[in-house]
C-alpha cells in the first residue's frame, strides 16, 4: 500500500491548489443565488435561469481549456491563468454589488477561468506520474479528498463574511482563496519543470493575419464579453445548444483520428460515463439554487 509519503513532492501543491480552488469555487456559489434575490432583487425565475446557465457553462468550457492547453500553454501555465480569472471574476462580483452592469462580466470571467483550470488541473497531476504509476490512484484520491475541505469550509466563511460585512467582502473572500491557492502553488513552481510547458513553436506560428498567441489574447478578450452578452440576453440555452453541438464534433474528430483501437476504446468510456454524469449532476448543482432561496423563506417565516 502506498503511502502519502511515497508521492511526488508536486503533489501537495496540486493539492493545495484543488483545497484554494474548491473554496473559491463552491464559497462563491453558496452566495449567488441570495445575492441575487436578496441584494439585486431578481425575481426567483430570473436568477434561478442565470444560476443554471452559469453552472451549465462552467462544465461546458473546459473542453475548450483542455484545447487550448494541449495545443499552445501546457497544463501548468492554463492552470495558472485559469486561477487568476477566477480571482478576478470573484473580485469583479463584488463590485456588481454598487454596479450591477459588471454582474454579467463577472460570471463571464469566472466561466473562462474555470474552462482553463477544471479539465487541466487534473492532467497536470496525471502528468506527475508515468502510466503504470501504482502511485497514480492514491494521488487523485488524495486531491478529490483533500479538495472537499475547501467545499465544506467556503461555504460557511464566505457566508458568515457576508452576514457581517458585506456581500462584496464574502466575494472578496472567495477571490483570497484563489489567490492564496495560487502563490502556494507558484512556492512550488520548481517540482513542475518537468511537466510540459507553453508550445513556443505552436504560439509563434502565423495563423491567417496573427500568430497564434495574438489569437490566444483576442480570444481572452472577447469570449468573457460575448459570454457576458449571453447572459445578460439570457441567451445562454442557444449557446450551450452550440457548445455542446461544437463538443460532440470534437469528439467525434478525435475519435475518427484516433491511431489505436485503445483510445478509440478510452473515447467510448468517456462518452459512457458523461452521460452517466449528466444525469448526477443537476441534483447537487440545486443545492445553490431553488433549495437557498426555500431555505431562506423558511428561516423567514419562522423568526
Amino acid at each position: 500500500m502506498q503511502t502519502t509519503s511515497s508521492q511526488p513532492r508536486a503533489i501537495y501543491y496540486v493539492v493545495a491548489l484543488q483545497i484554494w480552488e474548491y473554496f473559491s469555487f463552491y464559497g462563491m456559489r453558496a452566495l449567488l443565488i441570495l445575492y441575487l434575490t436578496n441584494q439585486l432583487k431578481y425575481d426567483d425565475n430570473h436568477a434561478y435561469a442565470l444560476f443554471s446557465a452559469y453552472c451549465s457553462l462552467v462544465y461546458v468550457t473546459p473542453i475548450l481549456g483542455g484545447y487550448l492547453a494541449d495545443k499552445l500553454l501546457g497544463n501548468r501555465m492554463a492552470v495558472m491563468l485559469g486561477a487568476l480569472l477566477m480571482a478576478i471574476g470573484h473580485l469583479v462580483l463584488g463590485a456588481s454589488e454598487t454596479a450591477p452592469v459588471f454582474l454579467y462580466l463577472s460570471l463571464a470571467i469566472i466561466v473562462c477561468g474555470y474552462g482553463l483550470f477544471k479539465s487541466n488541473v487534473s492532467c497536470l497531476l496525471g502528468e506527475l506520474y508515468e502510466p503504470a504509476d501504482p502511485r497514480r490512484d492514491g494521488g487523485f484520491s488524495l486531491m478529490y479528498a483533500a479538495g472537499n475541505i475547501g467545499s465544506i469550509i467556503a461555504p460557511i466563511a464566505c457566508g458568515y463574511v457576508q452576514e457581517e460585512y458585506s456581500w462584496a467582502m464574502g466575494f472578496a473572500l472567495a477571490a483570497i482563496g484563489m489567490v492564496a491557492g495560487l502563490v502556494i502553488f507558484l512556492c512550488g513552481n520548481r517540482h513542475f519543470q518537468h511537466t510540459a510547458g507553453v508550445n513556443r513553436q505552436a504560439l509563434c506560428a502565423r495563423r491567417f493575419l496573427l500568430p497564434n498567441w495574438g489569437w490566444l489574447l483576442v480570444l481572452l478578450v472577447t469570449a468573457p464579453l460575448l459570454i457576458a452578452v449571453l447572459f445578460w440576453q439570457e441567451w445562454s440555452v442557444y449557446a450551450l445548444i452550440v457548445a455542446t453541438a461544437i463538443g460532440l464534433a470534437v469528439l467525434a474528430r478525435i475519435y475518427l483520428r484516433a491511431e489505436t483501437d485503445k483510445q478509440r476504446k478510452d473515447l467510448r468510456l468517456i462518452v459512457v460515463l458523461t452521460a452517466f454524469s449528466l444525469l448526477f449532476w443537476p441534483s447537487p448543482n440545486r443545492a445553490g439554487a431553488p433549495s437557498a432561496c426555500i431555505l431562506t423563506a423558511s428561516l423567514t417565516a419562522i423568526s
